[in-house]
């Protein structure tokens, strides 16, 4: 009961406890570090099994044309947590646009594979030790592909509510790595089997 009582008076304190998809969207950078650094650590259960609408605020994202995505998380045979990346029709449609995977969303077209593994403190990858990082060099992608270079850091904003996380993505170059971008995810739909 005590414990229950904690858990929930942190929630209402937290810096962030009600922000929303639109609200994280639009903040400016040094806001973003702030979310990082005071986020909640993601739970697995949370995750698996679901597909998530995301969001890449830069302007280069929306030039390049992957500014909205989805990701998709699943538990493998080895009851390890992964996930997947999906393409979406009118990638450069804005916020306000419905979130459409190309093709029906079919397996066939998942790409940017990657393991969700939890973040230690004193390996290569210790940012944010309260974050979860998206490993896409884990082996799931060829090695020659540019994908397996991403490194993501992934923290759920608001304590209370685990419909809503914030990414910091990096780029590993081999002997150094270098920041991209935040992105935004929010609980979209339960992923097709």
């Amino acid at each position: 009961m005590r414990a229950a009582l904690a858990r929930m008076l942190r929630a209402m304190t937290h810096p962030f406890a009600g922000a929303r998809f639109d609200d994280v969207v639009r903040m400016p950078r040094a806001e973003l570090d702030r979310v990082m650094d005071a986020g909640a650590t993601p739970r697995a259960d949370d995750l698996a099994g679901w597909e998530w609408r995301g969001y890449n605020p830069p302007v280069f994202a929306r030039v390049l044309g992957f500014q909205k995505f989805m990701k998709g998380f699943f538990v493998d045979e080895r009851d390890r947590l992964a996930g997947y990346n999906l393409f979406v029709d009118r990638p450069r449609g804005g916020p306000g646009r419905p979130w459409k995977p190309k093709k029906g969303g079919a397996p066939s077209t998942r790409h940017g594979f990657y393991d969700v593994v939890p973040v230690k403190a004193g390996s290569r990858y210790d940012d944010f030790l309260n974050a979860v990082l998206l490993d896409y060099g884990s082996g799931r992608n060829a090695a020659w592909n540019p994908e397996s270079r991403i490194r993501d850091f992934l923290v759920q904003v608001d304590p209370s509510n685990p419909d809503l996380y914030l990414g910091k993505a990096f780029l590993d170059l081999g002997v150094t790595r270098v920041f991209s971008n935040f992105f935004v995810l929010e609980r979209l739909r339960r992923a097709p089997v």
